[in-house]
């Protein structure tokens, strides 16, 4: 046996036993061949030197092949799988051809350099390192890997949107797949593919390699003798046009334009019915009118205006009309009949407790034999007084399972985890915190009623619950009829306490409000969270639409303007 045949059965005995299965560290095995066969050569010699001298050419040939393998036999056991799929091909004398690298300059853009690869597929290959550096290499220890591709089967995967991705790249003229999490992953059975790598230096010289690599990250090729390419980007930065802002401009001088001209005419009707004294008084609430229109009705017409059209994230300024598509989605979407349902239970509960506690606690401290009635107000109205999101903060940590008020029942539940309890939480908390207001708004009123009335109801021998329903409610209905309206649509817009507390969880379902979500914590989430502009604004146009109306028909029912008079 010849010395070249010894090799051979070397390599066929490590290919059938997978000996040397994590013998070197993956780096070090990229030289394996040369380092397996000058050692093989040097315990062949060692050994055929301490032989006897041998007449014949053939017993010399044996005795070589014999201390070969003796010497193959003495190499300690090796794992690892890869190891030994690679000692198998190599064994087979099929070695790795490096891939073929070329550069796409027809196809450069601002800080991207397209490349184009050339491989022919191989089962061995599980992806592709992209190494760049600024001068010339030949090793990686000399560069910086810029992304690695994948190599597997792409069945059942779709190939992703272009020009979304850092590592951008195609494969047969086509975008690549993309795998769990939008990793790219070539076909392994692809010979061409392409990659256009970004945050490259524009105007600089860029010297490009690729690595084909194992399962285990192992170079299939030497890495310290590659030969990169050349490139280089000079195509200059596309910046996105300024946006049309004469749409705006026009609307913001109609809107000055008509408050100039009721200013005008008030001014004229003023004069025309003698009122001479108030010459003066148009110019000068008219800085402040024009603020206010172009601050306040120029959003609102805006905001009514994208509510028609398809307006997000990636089309704002760009918008198409849609007609009443969003409002259509907006009633007919998933989870908007429990989200209002719980909208409607937050606010009626909330004005109801404020109104019944705030009107009881006011009736007691109105009573003039009560001593220290000046400190139990102060005390009472602390709750309003302290900024309502420190309170709304506070009020989360005490509620958690290890907040105080587990720690003073001794319990550890999740107030805020459960559907249920959260939604109760965060009414009682914003109860809590609205209950004070209206404490000093009816006290005040209380104040303004005449004590004689109750006085000589006493002596007509009249109940205290009469004197409250035939004197008190009448007297308090022009200060309870605004003021409940009010803390109706404060409460139907209260953002804070929700946000705040649990941000509309818990998690309900997929494409759902959350469990505490109330229509404009909704609306906040999917214009500031999911950018659906369009889908906010008529969402925003339905709460205001739904406001006017109960306002208008809480009015109309209660006479409140009558009372008044």
């Amino acid at each position: 046996m010849s010395f070249h045949q010894a090799l051979q059965a070397f390599a066929a005995m490590m290919a059938k036993t997978g000996l040397w299965r994590g013998f070197i560290a993956p780096r070090q095995r990229r030289g394996f061949v040369a380092w397996a066969t000058l050692a093989l050569a040097a315990a062949a010699m060692q050994a055929a030197a301490s032989l006897p001298a041998i007449a014949s050419e053939q017993d010399r040939a044996n005795a070589r092949a014999a201390a070969a393998l003796q010497a193959v036999a003495s190499l300690p056991a090796i794992a690892g799988e890869q190891a030994g799929a690679n000692a198998r091909a190599m064994a087979a004398g099929g070695a790795l051809q490096a891939p073929r690298l070329a550069v796409d300059a027809d196809a450069q853009a601002y800080r991207r350099i397209r490349i184009e690869v050339d491989a022919a597929p191989d089962a061995r290959v599980a992806g592709y390192e992209i190494w760049f550096a600024e001068q010339a290499f030949r090793s990686t220890s000399e560069a910086r890997l810029h992304s690695v591709i994948a190599v597997g089967e792409t069945a059942g995967l779709q190939r992703g949107p272009a020009g979304v991705a850092y590592d951008d790249c195609w494969s047969d003229g086509r975008p690549i797949h993309r795998g769990d999490g939008g990793a790219p992953l070539l076909d392994r059975r692809a010979t061409r593919w392409a990659c256009a790598l970004s945050g490259m230096q524009p105007g600089r010289e860029q010297w490009i390699a690729v690595l084909p690599v194992d399962a285990s990250g192992a170079a299939l090729i030497n890495p310290e003798a590659l030969h990169p390419v050349v490139a280089r980007t000079d195509a200059p930065d596309q910046r996105t046009p300024p946006p049309d802002t004469r749409p705006i401009l026009f609307a913001l001088a109609a809107i000055v334009l008509s408050a100039l001209v009721l200013l005008i005419h008030l001014r004229r009707r003023d004069v025309r019915e003698g009122r001479n004294r108030t010459r003066n008084a148009h110019l000068y609430v008219a800085p402040a009118l024009l603020m206010l229109a172009m601050l306040t009705l120029y959003p609102i017409l805006h905001g009514i205006w994208l509510a028609f059209t398809d307006a997000d994230q990636s089309r704002l300024g760009d918008e198409s009309w849609v007609g009443l598509a969003n409002f259509a989605l907006a009633f007919a979407g998933p989870g908007m009949g429990r989200m209002a349902i719980f909208t409607l239970i937050w606010t009626l509960a909330n004005v109801a407790t404020h109104v019944t506690l705030g009107l009881a606690l006011a009736l007691a401290l109105n009573q003039q034999r009560l001593a220290g009635r000046t400190l139990y107000r102060t005390v009472l109205l602390l709750p309003w007084a302290i900024p309502g999101y420190i309170s709304v903060l506070a009020w989360n940590g005490m509620l958690q399972p290890d907040g105080l008020v587990n720690g003073i029942l001794g319990t550890s539940i999740e107030f805020l985890a459960g559907a249920f309890s959260a939604q109760a939480s965060v009414i009682l908390v914003n109860i809590w915190l609205g209950v004070p207001f209206m404490m000093m708004v009816f006290s005040g009123a209380l104040q303004g009623i005449s004590p004689d009335m109750f006085e000589a109801a006493r002596i007509d021998g009249v109940s205290r619950w009469q004197q409250f329903r035939h004197l008190t409610l009448p007297n308090l209905k022009s200060t309870l009829v605004p003021v409940s309206l009010l803390g109706f649509i404060w409460t139907f817009n209260m953002f804070n306490t929700i946000y705040l507390m649990t941000g509309g969880n818990p998690y309900v379902g997929f494409g759902e409000p959350g469990a505490t979500d109330i229509l404009v914590t909704h609306i906040f989430a999917l214009a500031f969270e999911h950018g659906q502009y369009g889908l906010a604004a008529a969402g925003s146009v339905l709460v205001f639409l739904m406001l006017i109306g109960f306002s208008w028909a809480y009015l109309s029912r209660t006479r409140a303007t009558e009372a008044a008079a």
